[in-house]
């Protein structure tokens, strides 16, 4: 379930809130498994890192599930929900991935020192799809990290899940038209970078992928046989995104988008035994009387 699709209904989640306040384990448990899949996806996209997305998606449902006692329903779940998970992305300790990147300057010269003098044969290419794969989103991870905090969380939610500007604006708590200028801004860096240095975008551009991931592999960076990012997946993000939005941005935006729209959108494998944890602390039981 993708929260800011239009088959979402503000309804369902008032529901459960209220058997929740009744005592229903099974209604939080619900309440849970709707938002938790997108927080996690969101924080996969932010610091870059399978762990620390996790962590940081327990630490947002645990907030949500103690203060949902303080929605009195004034306002839309929805909002009220993502202004605490965006509040609690940027206010979290900077992740290590954040850390070792900090600038596209920066990230430029990490790609720069890989090994480029060696290409895969065709053969090589077909047998490390996978790793393929793993280099090009490790690469459109990168490049987030190079935006600040406020400006990768305008451009994850413009940009790659194409939310309307009025409900991120609402979410960001700034003004519309504040948030199209910022994910204005946001889309021409990262669109800079991709053409000057993307060769599957820019035919003239240095990069390519399967002349880094040789390198990746020879540093011992990526193992063919450990590949944190790669799945075999059923969904992208571009499956779930309104489907107007998309064709509106590759009409007028550059065509990089399509590389990250196209990423996988992804499912923690232990997301059900998370939220059973919370369902089992002492405090939350208390909380709500759960049965």
């Amino acid at each position: 379930m993708l929260p800011f699709s239009p088959s979402y209904k503000e309804s369902e989640d008032l529901a459960l809130i209220n058997e929740t306040f009744e005592g229903s384990s099974k209604a939080l448990n619900e309440l849970i498994n709707r938002h938790q899949r997108f927080i996690f996806n969101l924080a996969l996209k932010f610091v870059a890192d399978e762990d620390d997305a996790a962590d940081l998606t327990q630490e947002v449902l645990i907030t949500m599930v103690t203060k949902l006692k303080q929605f009195q329903g004034k306002s839309d779940f929805r909002t009220w929900l993502y202004k605490l998970v965006y509040n609690r992305f940027l206010n979290s300790k900077r992740k290590n991935r954040e850390v070792s990147i900090v600038s596209f300057e920066e990230h430029t010269a990490y790609i720069d020192e890989l090994h480029n003098d060696e290409e895969m044969s065709q053969e090589e290419q077909l047998l490390r799809e996978k790793e393929i794969d793993w280099t090009r989103n490790r690469c459109l991870s990168g490049m987030l990290l190079c935006l600040d905090r406020e400006q990768r969380m305008v451009y994850i939610l413009g940009a790659i899940f194409n939310l309307k500007s009025t409900l991120a604006a609402d979410i960001l708590e700034i003004t519309p038209e504040n948030f199209r200028k910022q994910l204005q801004r946001a889309k021409a860096d990262v669109a800079t970078f991709v053409q000057d240095k993307c060769g599957l975008i820019n035919p003239s551009a240095p990069c390519r992928c399967h002349k880094k991931t040789k390198g990746f592999i020879k540093d011992g960076t990526v193992s063919p046989e450990s590949i944190q990012f790669y799945r075999q997946h059923t969904e992208s993000i571009a499956s779930l995104v309104e489907e107007k939005n998309r064709k509106i941005d590759s009409l007028i935006e550059n065509e990089y988008l399509y590389l990250f729209t196209e990423q996988p959108y992804e499912d923690r494998k232990n997301n059900e035994m998370r939220s059973r944890s919370i369902l089992n602390d002492p405090v939350v039981q208390q909380l709500f009387h759960l049965n």
